[in-house]
């Protein structure tokens, strides 16, 4: 979740939503694709998460229109067993690919316990708790991430001159149902340090801390390879395609686990129920924080409040929203 804005406006979920459906299409977006990127994005809005919200609009409906990807992608299943499932998604953005092969593999852990689904050829997909959150809806226990093409991070790529410690950050979600506490959702990037703590006074916490920085290298390498190579980026389909769409260089994979494979299912959910609850009675909050919690209870508050109440938008997020309006001949009806 990232820190609110200091200045904002509320707009209601369905304003926002509707909005960036809009803007999507008239990029050329196919319809369906719209409408479910549309809610998708606002659906992170509402959970705090504005980085992965709407604010990211105008990136996709320029890449879209600028040819990085592609508006119009040829969807389809790749290879297809009863516990896997890999779909291509021709250059497009993430999203519509990812949700189709999510889709898939939770039927099929329905039905034999686990599976795996893939997405690959695709673009940006998101945050990771997107594909997570829908194979929770439906009883069940997942882990996603997104990877690349290995010349992307790896020889050759983007690492000369750059600093080991900031290596990386491919999204990854792991997400555990609950009962009647809020859900157990750890939705995340790998690198310690967000991708705007640069400079001196966090270089230092190299020496500090350096444990920590080798373990984010560590959790990046293994995302990067999981949700690329492994999922079938370091092919000679995967160079052609992002030779045409440069942003589609990307791959990702769920794996998702009926949450009664080992025992009751009740009992899983009751269980994760007793480690939320017991952080927040028992535990002493981290320091500068009011409340001890495990992630996902305040986003689970956030979505609840902001459905109420409207998304709080940053007025400066708002400024930006309305230009990609402007620019694609679509009216905000929040004014």
């Amino acid at each position: 979740m990232n820190h609110p804005p200091q200045q904002f406006k509320h707009i209601e979920a369905k304003l926002l939503r509707d909005f960036a459906a809009a803007c999507l299409k008239a990029a050329g977006m196919h319809a369906d694709h719209a409408d479910q990127l549309g809610q998708l994005l606002t659906n992170s809005d509402l959970r705090g998460v504005r980085s992965h919200g709407t604010r990211a609009l105008g990136g996709y409906c320029n890449g879209l229109r600028n040819g990085a990807a592609n508006p119009n992608p040829d969807i389809k299943i790749l290879q297809e067993t009863d516990v896997m499932v890999q779909v291509d998604g021709d250059g497009g953005l993430g999203y519509a690919p990812m949700m189709m092969a999510t889709e898939l593999t939770i039927a099929k852990a329905k039905e034999k316990g686990m599976a795996a689904g893939a997405a690959v050829h695709i673009g940006h997909y998101g945050s990771a708790g997107h594909y997570v959150r829908r194979a929770m809806e439906e009883g069940c226990t997942a882990f996603s991430v997104q990877g690349s093409h290995p010349s992307y991070f790896g020889e050759g790529g983007k690492n000369k001159t750059q600093q080991a410690a900031y290596w990386g950050n491919p999204p990854l979600c792991f997400g555990l149902p609950s009962q009647d506490e809020p859900p157990l959702i750890l939705d995340a990037a790998t690198c310690i340090m967000a991708d705007y703590q640069r400079g001196e006074e966090f270089d230092a916490l190299q020496e500090m801390i350096p444990a920590a920085f080798f373990k984010s290298m560590g959790y990046t390498g293994v995302g990067t390879a999981l949700g690329g190579s492994f999922v079938g980026t370091n092919s000679a389909r995967a160079r052609e395609v992002e030779t045409r769409w440069p942003e589609a260089c990307q791959g990702g994979l769920i794996l998702v686990l009926n949450a009664g494979l080992f025992g009751p299912a009740e009992e899983f959910r009751t269980g994760v129920d007793n480690l939320v609850r017991g952080v927040r009675e028992t535990m002493i909050p981290v320091r500068g924080y009011d409340e001890a919690t495990l992630p996902g209870t305040i986003e689970h508050r956030k979505e609840q409040e902001y459905g109420q109440v409207g998304v709080p938008v940053g007025l400066e997020d708002v400024e930006c929203l309305e230009e990609v309006g402007q620019i694609f001949g679509v009216v905000p009806r929040w004014n």
